[in-house]
């Protein structure tokens, strides 16, 4: 199969040209003969030969990987999928549809959430809250979804879940502490002794 081009490394040209004239022009020829049309080459001296075959991998490594990015795509990775999916929707403008199957409102989803005890208990942990607190925070967050999402629900539980979570990290994100402001100046005051009794 004849190819437009071959990758051919510095580490190649440095060694090659430290080698005498007669034996470059054997190995040159031959290597691009092998990269572009697949010729092996005959009639080598031993010199050249052994350079072949030390170079020959790596040819053969970069034309294969050459032939996955055509038959993967220009960038690599697997081909698209046939039909339409969420992405291709996207990138039309168009909103995915949920699954039909689906049915909680988003009030629903608000009480599975606070009924959910294997899910409020890391949410808790990793915010740093009570129950009651967790209660009133999907509290806002039904507030949120209604004023920012029309009270449309998720596609999915989970994906209701997660977005309490997104919500959480930007709505009761941390305060920055001002690292230039004063402390207040070291007391100095005598409180007591040291471990005795005060006479």
């Amino acid at each position: 199969m004849a190819r437009d081009s071959f990758v051919f490394y510095r580490s190649f040209f440095e060694a090659i040209k430290r080698m005498p004239i007669e034996v470059q022009t054997e190995v040159y020829p031959a290597l691009i003969e092998y990269a572009l049309d697949g010729k092996e080459p005959k009639g080598l001296s031993d010199i050249a030969q052994g350079v072949f075959i030390l170079v020959k991998p790596n040819i053969d490594a970069s034309i294969a990987r050459k032939e996955n990015g055509k038959k993967f795509g220009k960038l690599g990775g697997r081909p698209p999928k046939k039909g339409k999916t969420a992405s291709s929707a996207k990138s039309k403008g168009e909103a995915p549809t949920p699954p039909s199957d689906y049915s909680l409102s988003l009030e629903q989803e608000i009480d599975q959430m606070k009924a959910d005890r294997t899910w409020n208990e890391p949410v808790c942990m990793q915010f740093h809250l009570d129950a009651d607190e967790l209660a009133k925070r999907l509290d806002a967050f039904h507030n949120h979804c209604k004023c920012e999402n029309d009270g449309k629900p998720h596609s999915n539980f989970n994906d209701a879940k997660r977005h309490f979570c997104s919500w959480m990290r930007k709505a009761y994100a941390p305060v920055e502490h001002d690292s230039d402001a004063e402390l207040p100046p070291p007391s100095y005051e005598f409180n007591g002794g040291f471990g005795g009794q005060d006479i």
